[in-house]
């Protein structure tokens, strides 16, 4: 077992509480030597492996190129040169006789700040240049001889522009221009690239799309982030649609459309419906991600499509945030889940979310203004949600009311005799995460019927001031698959759980798979788990601002399995 004793200093920093570590040595606290089996270890730091790439020759710091008379003939016939010099610091792109005979060219991750005029490369098929920061320009005649090259990935690169020349290339068929910030006007003469099947612009700053992308029948592909306009442009820009009118519904083989807008642009505002009425005619369309500044527009959709398998819908018009009060754990977690809803600045239980709700695996509740129960949207419209994440609802004061889940009766509407994850109440919930919640006071309300095994894994509970219960006894019978749990900033709570009839559970333990626990800034804490028994397999505990937590080692958690505890020097001098 690790026992991390660390000084702990208070910084701030964008609102937020943050830790500066300082550790002070590997000796343990007096007050653990009484458990058998503890082994006090100076943590280090691994250094990460470094993986080398396939098909690449490494010659002590130096990459080797393997010409085609320096491999194997087969592979020699299938690969022909390949060109790799990515990660190396380059400065000077490589000669022109280099780029003559290249199939593949490989130079990301470098710090070339020019291109070759105009290189002569008549079998090239791929050239990679991503994350060359320097590269601000592309010479006006670089494309004029690359009439094989089908991939082109410009990615994270300076360029503000794409010559003309872009337009010879006739075989190109995926461009990614990603992450390209400058990037703020796409050529018109990209319609004649016909063979187009992939065209990345997520995260660049693209004003508007020329209408000739209507001529890309063959893309299956389309990324954009509309993210260019802004309030000095407002004026001079204010004609131009965002996406012309017939370009979406033109793209008739899209399986993959997303679109990234900035919420304060009112140009979408104006074209939004007519947009989404055209991507409702996309019959291959598998993954859509979208913004929707009014819920009515959620109503367009058919639900009984079987092709839309992916979507992250952001729903309800706001603000977008300098700086982003979202966790970034939570934003990280709801990443994962391949169909999320984000509902913004909702006013009411709209039945056009309640719809979608059926269908998500994700869903991200952030500022709404009246909702008091997030069982309001009705738990049998979210039998398939594994991920929810709830922020900054003042409104809200209770996560599950049992009231809602089961009726006055007690029967759920979605329970039966058959207790499988569809049939009980967030049967699927895996993650959920809670934050800045003013009016919270309790996660579950009422009781919870038996036999209802949740499958969640990961509760994280931060800044709800009003918070006093966290598990009951009819939660804890329940959670045999919490894995994790974190609560920071909640000062009302005494303790992580709330039980009437302590004698008749004291033999029990509770939370078998919970391994970690993270308490943070919780100056009520006075015990962890009221004297019951909790967590067999616990593993890690991290404490921070507790001062009032007695020794939770002696009767609560179970030690045997712990591997490391993290706490200010203050609180483990102060442990009785």
């Amino acid at each position: 077992m690790v026992i991390d004793v660390k000084e702990v200093k208070m910084t701030n920093s964008s609102g937020q509480k943050k830790f500066e570590n300082e550790e002070i040595g590997h000796k343990a606290s007096s007050q653990l030597r009484q458990l058998e089996g503890i082994q006090v270890e100076e943590m280090q730091l691994q250094a990460s492996s470094t993986l080398k790439p396939q098909g690449v020759v490494f010659d002590g710091e130096a990459i080797k190129i393997l010409k085609s008379s320096e491999m194997e003939p087969e592979a020699s016939e299938q690969h022909g040169l390949f060109l790799m010099q990515g990660g190396l610091g380059l400065t000077k792109p490589p000669k022109d006789e280099d780029w003559k005979n290249a199939k593949e060219i490989y130079l990301m991750d470098n710090e070339l700040s020019d291109l070759p005029e105009n290189p002569r490369c008549p079998n090239l098929s791929a050239l990679f240049l991503p994350r060359n920061n320097k590269l601000r320009m592309i010479p006006q005649p670089f494309f004029n001889f690359l009439p094989a090259l089908q991939i082109l990935n410009l990615s994270r690169t300076g360029i503000k522009s794409l010559p003309d020349s872009l337009i010879r290339l006739v075989s190109l068929k995926r461009l990614f221009l990603n992450d390209c910030h400058r990037l703020m006007i796409l050529l018109p003469k990209i319609g004649d690239l016909k063979q187009l099947e992939v065209l990345d612009l997520e995260g660049a700053n693209i004003m508007d799309l020329p209408k000739e992308i209507k001529n890309l029948t063959n893309l299956t592909c389309l990324e954009v982030s509309f993210y260019g306009f802004t309030s000095n442009g407002r004026r001079t820009m204010q004609s131009n649609a965002v996406v012309p009118c017939g370009v979406i519904s033109a793209l008739s083989q899209l399986e993959e459309l997303n679109i990234d807008v900035n919420p304060d642009d009112e140009r979408w505002d104006a074209c939004v419906e007519d947009i989404v009425n055209e991507v409702c005619t996309l019959k291959r369309l598998e993954t859509l991600k979208f913004y929707f500044p009014r819920v009515e527009l959620l109503s367009h959709f058919q639900w009984n499509s079987p092709s839309l398998t992916n979507f992250r819908f952001t729903v309800g018009h706001h603000v977008k945030r300098i700086i982003s009060r979202v966790p970034s754990d939570a934003e990280f977690e709801l990443e994962r889940w391949e169909r999320c809803l984000k509902y913004i600045n909702g006013v009411g239980v709209h039945r056009d979310i309640k719809n979608v709700l059926q269908h998500v695996t994700a869903f991200f509740l952030d500022r709404h203004a009246t909702i008091k129960k997030l069982s309001d949207f009705e738990t049998r419209n979210m039998k398939q949600l594994k991920c929810c994440v709830v922020g900054e609802c003042n409104e809200l004061q209770v996560i599950i009311d049992a009231a809602d889940a089961y009726g006055e009766d007690g029967i759920s509407e979605i329970v039966s005799e058959s207790y499988d994850a569809e049939r009980i109440v967030l049967g699927s919930l895996e993650y959920l995460y809670i934050y800045y919640m003013k009016g919270l006071r309790s996660i579950w309300e009422g009781s919870v019927q038996q036999n209802s095994s949740f499958l969640l894994k990961s509760l994280t509970l931060r800044t709800c001031p009003m918070l006093t219960t966290i598990f009951t006894q009819g939660l804890l019978d329940n959670l045999c698959n919490l894995e994790e749990l974190k609560v920071e900033d909640c000062p009302s709570i005494k303790s992580i759980v709330s039980c009437g009839n302590f004698a008749e559970l004291r033999a029990s333990h509770f939370l078998p798979n919970l391994r970690k626990i993270l308490l943070h800034y919780m100056p009520g804490l006075v015990s962890i788990s009221s004297g019951l028994h909790i967590a067999p397999q616990f593993e890690f505990l991290s404490l921070y601002n507790c001062p009032n937590l007695k020794n939770p080692l002696v009767d609560e958690v179970s030690c045997q399995d712990l591997k490391k505890i993290k706490g200010e020097r203050s609180w483990w001098e102060a442990l009785e």
